[in-house]
């Protein structure tokens, strides 16, 4: 005798079943690694634009810093007043936003607010002009700030082109 297999349709709803739900599954591991993917580049987008707006603050630090440079330069001294205590802020609140790019160079920076302080309370209690030893002192003084401002804004520059061009 030969046996026969017979399906009833039980079996077949089974294997339909199985199958539907073994295909419900590889959606769902394709979909969690789509998702996976989505955030770790939109973690990266986060990370660029956050660099991108150092970059930014720090392009407006040296501008500022060359124009109190300018004002100690040419001895007009309300001007450089305004010009530390503008620079002065800005530079803290940069340096509090910006902190996790600015690496090694945080403790200089930090060296500059007080600096700036200085510099302020300094102008802000000579009424008369500037001596030249004092006038030199002080662009001495602006232009290590200067320096050290543009150094950070080029390298936070230069890690956004090297982010733009690596994706």
């Amino acid at each position: 005798m030969i046996a026969r297999m017979t399906f009833i349709p039980r079996d077949w709803f089974d294997w339909t079943n199985f199958g539907i739900g073994f295909a419900g599954l590889g959606l769902t591991l394709w979909a969690v690694k789509q998702a996976t993917g989505a955030k770790t580049a939109a973690n990266r987008a986060e990370r660029s634009l956050q660099r991108h707006n150092a970059e930014g603050d720090f392009a407006v630090l040296v501008q500022k810093a060359s124009e109190l440079y300018g004002f100690v330069e040419n001895g007009k001294l309300p001007e450089a007043r305004l010009r530390t205590a503008d620079l002065r802020s800005d530079l803290a609140a940069a340096i509090g936003r910006h902190e996790e790019f600015l690496n090694s160079r945080i403790g200089q920076l930090r060296e500059k607010q007080v600096d700036l302080k200085l510099m302020t309370e300094g102008l802000n209690s000579e009424v008369g002009a500037l001596s030249n030893s004092e006038r030199v002192r002080l662009l001495r003084i602006t232009g290590a700030i200067l320096e050290l401002i543009a150094g950070q804004w080029g390298q936070l520059r230069s890690r956004a082109e090297k982010g733009v061009s690596n994706g």
